[in-house]
């Protein structure tokens, strides 16, 4: 995977998070955090996370 696509993949699991924590809207939180986890397996399957995803 080239770094262009981890950044991607990093910027988009904390934009989602982000997200989740600005909403008032339980199913859009919830959704949002889908999301995010999604972004941070697919960095895990190459073995990068963010260090603020744990403490999510």
């Amino acid at each position: 995977m080239s770094h262009p696509d981890i950044e991607y993949y990093r910027r988009r699991e904390q934009q989602e998070r982000d997200s989740a924590e600005r909403t008032d809207d339980h199913g859009a939180r919830r959704i949002h955090l889908e999301m995010a986890e999604r972004y941070s397996r697919r960095l895990n399957e190459i073995g990068i996370a963010m260090p603020s995803a744990a403490q999510a």
